[in-house]
């Protein structure tokens, strides 16, 4: 039953913090896949948040800037307000890939997370009938990731769900 409850409790949050965006600017930042994806190793990135965060942006599956903060709405990035849902922090990526609008959101969890939350994401799970399709709140060791996709778009988003897992899949 905790179980239940603390994942009812994420799904409410991440839904929360998409509406507490504000007004979003008319485009985004457009991602763009590399040209040699292969030559990009998460070895080369620091196990952190922001080391997830600039891996991800250099697949093109997130737009990241170093200075953005909790207050710029409309911007391609943004901190999240993570402790809201237990997490020590986060950022919110929107950008345009393939004409269409996508949101990423990724979650640091530290060691001093509750329990129920540690228990409850041990997996993914995904969440349909979200205004721009459907998310999923997938873990990596202390990272989370939702990503808010277009309907049809399965490929995309399978491959920024691969690239996520492939962040030092074994922990540090």
């Amino acid at each position: 039953m905790k179980k239940i409850i603390a994942m009812l409790l994420v799904i409410m949050s991440v839904l929360a913090l998409g509406a507490c965006g504000g007004t979003p600017a008319a485009t985004y930042e457009t991602a763009t896949e590399p040209a040699n994806p292969e030559k990009i190793s998460y070895k080369d990135y620091d196990y952190s948040l922001e080391g997830l965060c600039s891996y991800l942006d250099d697949l093109g599956y997130f737009v990241y800037d170093y200075n953005a903060s909790a207050d710029e709405a409309g911007k391609s990035t943004r901190k999240m307000e993570a402790e809201l849902i237990g997490a020590e922090k986060g950022y919110q990526s929107t950008y345009t890939f393939d004409k269409e609008k996508w949101i990423v959101e990724v979650y640091y969890y530290s060691e001093s997370t509750s329990d129920e939350y540690k228990e409850a994401l041990t997996g993914t799970y995904t969440y349909d009938n979200v205004e721009n399709g459907s998310f999923e709140i997938t873990v990596n060791n202390e990272f989370a990731i939702v990503v808010i996709a277009p309907d049809g778009k399965g490929e995309h988003k399978d491959a920024i769900i691969k690239a996520f897992k492939d962040f030092y899949p074994n922990g540090r």
